[in-house]
């Protein structure tokens, strides 16, 4: 899971770090999938119940800003991958509208 790793890093490292790769592979399946901004509060919302529920007494102030606290990195890194590669792609489909538009006027 995701967004252990990342309550890990940011305990151990003051912050979250994660690869590129998953990074990217992260973006592209939220996109996919059709995942919006709202999204990402509720899903911290019932990680955050989960947790609470998990660990039951040991549930504190203090466990819970460090569980908000990785899963609003995380979600931020995964957003702003998903930014870049909605970027990317409406960049490719203008170039290739552009393309397709210089064919028609030359045939």
């Amino acid at each position: 899971m995701k967004t252990c790793e990342s309550a890990i890093q940011l305990r151990e490292k003051g912050e979250v770090v994660v690869n590129d790769s998953t990074l990217k592979y992260l973006g592209s399946v939220h996109l996919q999938k059709g995942v919006v901004g709202p999204h990402f509060e509720v899903v911290k919302e019932g990680l955050l119940r989960t947790v609470e529920k998990g660990v039951g007494e040991k549930w504190s102030e203090e466990m819970k800003g460090a569980w908000s606290e990785a899963y609003d990195q995380l979600a931020a890194a995964i957003q702003a991958e998903m930014n870049k590669l909605e970027a990317a792609e409406i960049n490719n489909n203008k170039e290739t509208a552009e393309k397709e538009a210089a064919v028609e006027i030359h045939s």
